[in-house]
């Protein structure tokens, strides 16, 4: 067993426990400044941990956000399989039902040119060109020889080399956009290459063929003169007749018949099939309701984190926090606040059946959601679409904005001498549009993104931008949430306490090991002062002793 030589030379000396002295006077220098350290150091920990729910919360609410927002209470329904119709823009979308039969499905060319004894076969030498347009047949003939070129898609030509196979044929071919070919076993000994075009009528091929050398074989491909004998499928375009006016497709999936929407061709009809689009209410219930219950779950959180303690309760572990205060000041303005911009009249969620209760909780009427529906769909729309409209005719609008752009109304002008279009002030940049309309789209400033569409004469008009709940709700979350946002802002400034708290106990630390040394010291040399003096003492006391004895 070690011997502590520090304490047996007090026990000799003084008495004392030296080493017990050295630390509880050590303890009594450092302890109130440790404690007090220990304790921010905790307090930053629950204050971190907090801020970790806040921001998950924040997370689950967005996500709640983002899966209302992508499914649309827009329900699109046909009467018939063969051709079905699909919600693709909402914001373009209205209540209808249109009558549509098809007439004729859109197809692909396919060109067949058989006989060859393999793949590997071949060719003779020379050159393709491909020309893309329309086989017809022309006034007094039976069959489609006539051949109009597509303006508007380039011919291309290939070379074929000397000693190039089918195979070879077939890989130039499909490097050609819109056209695809393959070498095929027929089973039979003998080979084909199948050559398929792109659909629609106006995407039928025609094959120019120039040989290198007379009767080289490489003009069993030309189809200049006719392409009866190759043809297996002619191509066509998708015909439709709408509400009893007949149109015509190049591609079975059409996007501009039923603004908004896509239908897909996959058939003809026997009779006009019946497209509806409707609001599902129910769906639109069950939206409102499940945002209803994650903006309730934030606030109950955000105000369990924030509460301040009363009559002995507890504090909550962020009470004070001025960031998540105002984080919950935000979100509970945004909750009553009116929502401009989605018609003549704002828009409040106490009009949709959300009601705000005496404990800052909400409460969701089903049955007042469904009146309020029912007589105005277009609130609903308030709260999960962002909305563009004009009141002025001749005018419509459309665009993508930051969360820059407020709700409101802006001003457009055409200036009658320059003929520079501005909105809410922002310069634009003008190009032609459809239907002998003018388009006008804003480069910069907080309406970057919106694009306005005007007829013939119109100088004038007033342009409505309606943020909708979500987008307002989700603008607060981003800031809240982002790598450099209002969470992460305070969690910085929390652990830059910690920090300053952790170099506190470490130079607590070193001055305890510096007391303690000097302490020490100065205990062994008392210690030390305190034996020799009672080493004298008894030096005098036996030798005073001896001298009474004597005498």
């Amino acid at each position: 067993m070690a011997t502590d030589y520090l304490n047996a030379l007090g026990a000799s000396a003084s008495g004392l426990n030296i080493r017990q002295l050295t630390t509880s006077l050590v303890e009594a220098d450092t302890a109130a400044r440790r404690s007090a350290a220990e304790k921010k150091i905790a307090s930053t920990e629950v204050s971190i941990s907090a801020l970790g729910k806040v921001r998950s919360q924040f997370e689950t609410l967005s996500g709640a956000i983002s899966t209302v927002t992508a499914s649309s209470v827009l329900k699109a329904t046909s009467s018939d399989a063969a051709l079905s119709v699909s919600v693709t823009d909402k914001s373009l979308v209205t209540e209808q039902v249109t009558e549509i039969e098809v007439l004729q499905v859109a197809q692909r060319q396919v060109l067949e040119f058989g006989g060859f004894t393999s793949a590997d076969e071949e060719l003779g030498a020379g050159s393709v060109t491909i020309d893309f347009g329309v086989w017809y047949a022309a006034e007094g003939e039976e069959e489609a020889t006539t051949f109009a070129q597509n303006p508007s898609v380039a011919s291309s030509s290939i070379a074929v080399g000397e000693g190039a196979t089918l195979e070879d044929l077939a890989s130039a071919l499909s490097s050609i956009p819109g056209v695809t070919a393959r070498v095929l076993d027929k089973g039979d000994g003998t080979f084909s290459l199948g050559v398929v075009s792109e659909p629609g009528a106006g995407s039928a091929l025609r094959f120019t063929v120039t040989e290198a050398s007379a009767g080289n074989g490489l003009a069993r491909f030309d189809t200049g003169a006719t392409n009866a004998t190759a043809q297996v499928q002619a191509a066509t375009d998708a015909v439709l007749s709408v509400d009893g006016i007949t149109v015509a497709r190049s591609s079975n999936e059409i996007t501009d018949l039923i603004p908004g929407t896509t239908l897909t061709v996959s058939g003809t009809t026997s009779a006009p099939a019946k497209l509806s689009v409707s609001r599902d209410s129910e769906l639109a219930e069950a939206a409102m309701g499940y945002l209803v219950e994650e903006l309730n779950n934030t606030l109950k959180l955000l105000g369990e984190v924030t509460l301040r303690a009363v009559d002995g309760s507890s504090s909550g572990d962020l009470a004070g926090d001025r960031a998540v205060e105002t984080l919950k000041r935000q979100l509970t303005a945004m909750i009553s606040k009116p929502l401009s911009g989605h018609g003549d009249k704002p828009v409040y969620l106490s009009q949709l059946g959300v009601a705000t209760n005496r404990d800052g909780s909400l409460s969701f009427n089903a049955s007042s959601f469904q009146k309020a529906f029912e007589a105005d769909p277009g609130m609903f729309d308030a709260m999960f679409s962002d909305s563009f409209s004009s009141p002025t005719s001749g005018v419509t609008v459309t665009g993508t904005l930051s969360s820059a752009a407020a709700s409101g109304d802006y001003a457009f002008r055409i200036d009658p001498v320059t003929g520079e279009a501005t909105v809410g002030g922002a310069q634009t940049f003008a190009m032609p549009g459809e239907n002998g309309q003018d388009q006008y789209l804003v480069l910069s400033g907080d309406l970057s993104g919106l694009l306005v569409s005007v007829e013939s004469g119109v100088t004038d008009a007033t342009i409505r931008y309606g943020r909708s709940f979500a987008s307002q709700l989700q603008s607060l979350l981003d800031g809240a949430t982002a790598t450099n946002g209002a969470i992460a802002e305070r969690e910085t400034q929390i652990e830059k306490v910690a920090v300053e708290q952790a170099d506190v106990l470490e130079a607590l630390d070193l001055r305890a090991t510096k007391l303690e040394s000097r302490y020490l010291a100065q205990f062994t040399a008392m210690e030390q002062a305190v034996a020799k003096m009672k080493s004298t003492g008894t030096y005098l006391e036996n030798l005073i002793a001896a001298w009474n004895k004597d005498s």
